[in-house]
């Protein structure tokens, strides 16, 4: 399967590098050029982009729990399920208006989608040679999401990248550093983005034509919209000062280069299977 996304992988890769190249010469001129922080657009994905990186755990925890066949397992993907929803709940509570008890109110939200999804999944009835394959991609879903975020976090700390914004909070530019520059952990976070990273676990979506034969003749449309809202998400962040075109490049990079590391692994085990 990756050979149909090889064209796509050239272009991913290709564009990524030309545009740290470019980032190398003009991250700080572009940031200036386009900074407008009320850009309303640019503030709903700053709130939203890293949604798909947020349904991953209530959705392969469904799976898990639909495909497992011992009650300890199935107890494993409920318990993965409805965490996670209730961290998704978590993540969007900041829409919530009320003050009082919004984190309590925000998690009950989100159990309750984590509810929404189990009977749902109830409803749906999985044929016995699908079971195993939608086990291993629910499972590969949760390791890539986590082996996301730990780069992602480790990079930040490693670099200690001041952001855009605090530079113009702070009424200079002294502070700027270029992307290939490791700073050290200072509390800064600015490279790589992680909110590029986690819009690109919408990459996972190019695990489809794995699981389903219809999906076999969609691999461009599975490789396609993830990577228009991933490039959404990365413009919005240099937009509302959070990032330069070299952390949105970099983090894309990350979330990408983890899906293909997975699909390889996933890819070479099914074929021993």
């Amino acid at each position: 399967m990756l050979k149909k996304y090889k064209g796509n992988i050239l272009f991913f890769f290709a564009a990524a590098i030309i545009a740290l190249i470019a980032a190398s010469f003009c991250d700080l001129q572009l940031d200036k050029l386009l900074n407008n922080p009320e850009n309303i657009f640019s503030i709903w994905f700053q709130n939203t982009g890293e949604i798909p990186s947020r349904l991953i755990c209530p959705l392969a925890g469904t799976v898990l729990f639909y495909t497992y066949k011992t009650k300890l397992q199935k107890a494993a993907g409920l318990i993965i399920s409805l965490g996670g929803s209730a961290y998704l709940g978590y993540y969007l509570g900041k829409y919530f208006f009320l003050e009082e008890n919004r984190m309590l109110f925000s998690i009950l939200y989100g159990l309750g989608f984590g509810i929404v999804c189990l009977t749902v999944g109830r409803m749906i009835t999985i044929p016995d040679r699908y079971k195993d394959i939608l086990r291993a991609a629910a499972i590969t879903g949760i390791l890539v999401m986590f082996a996301q975020l730990l780069i992602i976090e480790g990079m930040k700390y490693l670099w200690g990248r001041v952001r855009f914004r605090d530079l113009l909070a702070a009424g200079s530019y002294d502070a700027f550093t270029p992307w290939y520059k490791i700073n050290g952990i200072n509390g800064n976070k600015s490279f790589p983005s992680g909110h590029t990273a986690g819009a690109g676990m919408s990459y996972l979506m190019m695990f489809f034509p794995y699981l389903s034969e219809k999906w076999k003749q969609k691999s461009q449309i599975c490789f396609w919209i993830p990577c228009v809202y991933t490039s959404v998400v990365a413009f919005t962040r240099l937009v509302v000062g959070a990032h330069y075109l070299s952390d949105v490049a970099m983090g894309g990079i990350v979330s990408f280069a983890v899906v293909l590391a997975a699909m390889k692994i996933f890819e070479k085990n099914l074929n021993k299977a």
